[in-house]
Order: C-alpha cells, then sequence, then structure tokens
C-alpha cells in the first residue's frame, strides 16, 4: 500500500500489503537503483521511501530501453548504424529491422538503407526514441501487455486495477460484477507504481516473482539472486525453462528459502496470475530428491496438445499430492508398442516421491525392494511375451483400482514363475497404502537391457 507523508524526508512510503505493491517495490526498487547517482530513496525492512517527483515518463522509458534493451528493434539498428561497411545480410536485416513492428514502421516506414543513409537513421532514431520505446513495450507480448492493460501504461489511478486478471471495462461490466448490481459497491484497487511491476518478474514464457515480503531487503535480494541463476542457467536460448532454475536452485542451494514463501507465476498466453505457494515441507521433499532433470520434459498428447511433465510434479511436491496419476500415464505408455524409450526410471523417481510425501517409512521401503526383487527375479524366468502380458493386466487393474484383481493376477504370476512374492501380504493388508510397492513391482518388469534415465517424446 502507498501512504503519502507530507512533512516526511520522502513523501511516498510504500510497504507490502499484498503481493502487487511487493512486486511493485522489488521493481520500483531497480529503477531506482538505476537512477541512484541522481535521486535519493531508502528501503528498509518495513518500506520503501522515494519523492514523488523522482517518477517521470521520461526516467521510466529511459529505464525500460536499458533493462529490456534486446528487446528493442532500435537498439539493434543502433548498433549497426554505428559501423563504418555493411555486409549483404547485414544491410538486409537492418531493412528487416526499419519495419520490424508497427512502431518502427510508423518512424521508418518510407525508408530504405543502401548503406548511405546511416545518419538519417539515426536522427530519426534520437527524435522518436521515446516514442519507438513507449510503443514497443507496451504492446510487445513479453513486456508490459504481459502484465497489464496496454491502454492504462503512464494512467493515473483508475477504477480498477490495470493487471490483467483484476482488469475490467469500467464502462460495460463493473455493474455486473458489483454487489447487488450496485456500481456504487465495486471496490478495486489500482495504482500508477503497478507499471513497476514487469521488472520484478524473471523468466521467459512463464514467469515468476518470489512474494518473500517478511522483509523487503530480503524480498528484493531473493528475486535478484534468482534472476541471476535464472540468466544463467538460461543463456541458452533454446532452452530457457525458469520453472527448471526455480526449483533446482531451491533443491541444491540448502541455505535457500528455507521457508514457505507465496510465488507468483504468469504464463505469456494468459490474461490471468497465478499462485504457487512453497511449503517448508516441500522444499524438504525437494531436497531429499535423487534428481530434477529427468522431470524436465513434455509428451505429446494430441497435435496442439503436450504433457508438460515438470509442471505436473511441481505442483504435486508443492501441494503434497501423490503423483499417482502420472506413474499410471508411465506405466500405460509403457504398454505401447510404440514407445521409443523406457520410462522405468522415471516412475522409480515419481514412486520416489510419493514415498517422500507421504513418509512410508521403513516398513513401506522394504516392501518396495521386496517388490523391485521379485519382478527381476520374474524378468530371468519368465519368456518376454508372457511377461509383458502380465505386466499389462497388472497395470489395467491398479488403473481401475481393481486391487483384488491385482493381487489375484500376482498369485498367478507366482505359480506360473516358481517365484514367491513376499511382498504380496502387505497388499492384502491394505493396497492402498503400500501402492508404492505395487507399482514398483510392475515397473520393474523390464528386461534390465532397456532401463533408461527418461521416458516420454520430448516437446
Amino acid at each position: 500500500m502507498k501512504l503519502e507523508k507530507e512533512n516526511e524526508v520522502f513523501d511516498i512510503w510504500l510497504y507490502a500489503s499484498d503481493w502487487r505493491y511487493s512486486a511493485a517495490i522489488v521493481g520500483l526498487n531497480k529503477y531506482l537503483e538505476f537512477y541512484k547517482h541522481e535521486i535519493e530513496y531508502e528501503l528498509t525492512d518495513d518500506y520503501l521511501k522515494f519523492h514523488r517527483a523522482d517518477i517521470t515518463e521520461e526516467r521510466y522509458l529511459k529505464f525500460a530501453e536499458f533493462y529490456y534493451e534486446d528487446q528493442f528493434l532500435h537498439r539493434e539498428l543502433e548498433r549497426y548504424m554505428a559501423l563504418e561497411q555493411w555486409t549483404e545480410d547485414q544491410t538486409k536485416r537492418i531493412n528487416e529491422l526499419l519495419k520490424g513492428n508497427a512502431a518502427m514502421k510508423k518512424v521508418f516506414g518510407k525508408i530504405r538503407f543502401e548503406g548511405t543513409n546511416s545518419q538519417e537513421i539515426k536522427t530519426l532514431i534520437e527524435n522518436h526514441r521515446s516514442n519507438l520505446i513507449r510503443e514497443t513495450f507496451r504492446n510487445k507480448n513479453n513486456l508490459y501487455k504481459n502484465f497489464a492493460n496496454p491502454g492504462q501504461l503512464f494512467k493515473e489511478r483508475g477504477t480498477c486495477c490495470r493487471l490483467w486478471g483484476y482488469y475490467v471495462d469500467g464502462g460495460r461490466k463493473t455493474k455486473s460484477i458489483s454487489y447487488n448490481f450496485d456500481v456504487n459497491t465495486f471496490v478495486s484497487e489500482d495504482d500508477m507504481l503497478f507499471d513497476f511491476i514487469p521488472f520484478a518478474f524473471w523468466g521467459d514464457r512463464e514467469v515468476f516473482f518470489v512474494n518473500d515480503n517478511f522483509s523487503l531487503k530480503q524480498m528484493v535480494t531473493t528475486n535478484q539472486t534468482l534472476e541471476k541463476l535464472v540468466r544463467t542457467k538460461t543463456s541458452d536460448i533454446a532452452n530457457k525453462d525458469a520453472r527448471k532454475a526455480l526449483f533446482k536452485t531451491i533443491q541444491k542451494t540448502a541455505d535457500f528459502l528455507n521457508y514457505s514463501v507465496e510465488v507468483i507465476t504468469k504464463q505469456r498466453d494468459t490474461e490471468f496470475f497465478e499462485t504457487m505457494y512453497v511449503r517448508k515441507e516441500s522444499i524438504k521433499v525437494l531436497r531429499k530428491l535423487k534428481a530434477y532433470e529427468p522431470f524436465c520434459f513434455s509428451v505429446k498428447i494430441a497435435d496442439n496438445y503436450y504433457l508438460d511433465v515438470q509442471k505436473k510434479v511441481t505442483e504435486c511436491i508443492l501441494n503434497l499430492v501423490r503423483t499417482d496419476e502420472l506413474i499410471e500415464f508411465f506405466l500405460k505408455q509403457g504398454m505401447r508398442r510404440d514407445t521409443k524409450y523406457s520410462s522405468e526410471y522415471l516412475v522409480s523417481l515419481l514412486i520416489q516421491i510419493n514415498n517422500l510425501i507421504c513418509k512410508g517409512g521403513e516398513k513401506l521401503n522394504q516392501s518396495m525392494r521386496g517388490a523391485y526383487a521379485c519382478a527381476k527375479a520374474v524378468v530371468k524366468v519368465v519368456p518376454e511375451n508372457k511377461r509383458t502380458a502380465y505386466r499389462q493386466k497388472l497395470t489395467s487393474a491398479v488403473v481401475f483400482k481393481d486391487y483384488d484383481r491385482y493381487c489375484q493376477i500376482l498369485l498367478q504370476l507366482s505359480n506360473y514363475s516358481g517365484v514367491a512374492f513376499d511382498f504380496v501380504y502387505d497388499l492384502f493388508e491394505d493396497f492402498e497404502k503400500n501402492k508404492d510397492a505395487a507399482y514398483t513391482f510392475i515397473n520393474a518388469l523390464t528386461p534390465n537391457k532397456d532401463e533408461k534415465k527418461q521416458g516420454g517424446e520430448t516437446e
């Protein structure tokens, strides 16, 4: 929330009343840090203090150009104009840039670069710099438009919040969402300082903000640290994955985020924000996992639809929910003849997550070890075609939750193979409690030579 102080050194004090003000504080702090040699401000554990007069559109645009430099076509054009000679490919690229988006077309639409008019282009960039920054920043899908209604940039406080998911058309919809259809009962909170929220998020197609607002100084440090790590780990443009970098950092860094925290996320193709609550218990599960990378892929389900395995796994860990749905999906995938990869290693990790979430204890671990040993003993004595048939029957039984049928098939397989299944007594006693042993047995019914460390078709 914003407090206005008339008789203080700084006339605006911001504190983190909700995630929007938290993000505005982190973004605004970057702006103030950028101008630290020109303006004064103060960041404490509770407040960000500054002068209202130091927030101007001109300074904002200059900061945006600096912060998102690689997103502005005129900056790339300027770098080409600094050259003295240009190759054929460079000349072609320059002419592409001159008409690269609506803002560039408006300024350079009638110009074609021939190698002799670089000064004219430089002059036009300088004369129209503010407009080029404003229109590009406002309308580009991964910049301001990803977070808020582009028509609200630089607007004073409105009747409804400018952020996506909070914004409504005041002239047409405020009555329908008001209590008792009375416009006077409509309550919303907007602030021009929310224009700084985009600078608080980090990532690529999926962006994140950690609302670690117990201390504003700590919150700024936390997001700066994660942003640097994400930029380091996603330097390969073809493999940008902020979610992977975030959770691997939590997993591998023992002294980082040792407490529950709220994380705000935004997908580029959605018009709303989402909240992930990273519980302390979830962090413990992450840090006990042997590996994280095997989950970082997608499986094609249908045309234009992919199952994001990493997202599903992290949702299970964050909500402390078993991964049974994913386990059964990959066990069924393993039954398909057109499957190119074995998913045994992946399923074993998902079973490990179940065990960590449910705290199965030594008894379940012993039952799972017994199930694994029995399955591998079966692999040695049962022909592949018979083993595949039994695996399919067991998978179908567990997917349809026909646990009596599962146990009957186990007894038939034990009789056929001559291998004693000691773990089956735990399933008779309480199948749900010992389901991971059932999964382990099915998963291990594959020959050792086919074991892989990842399953599925990567996106």
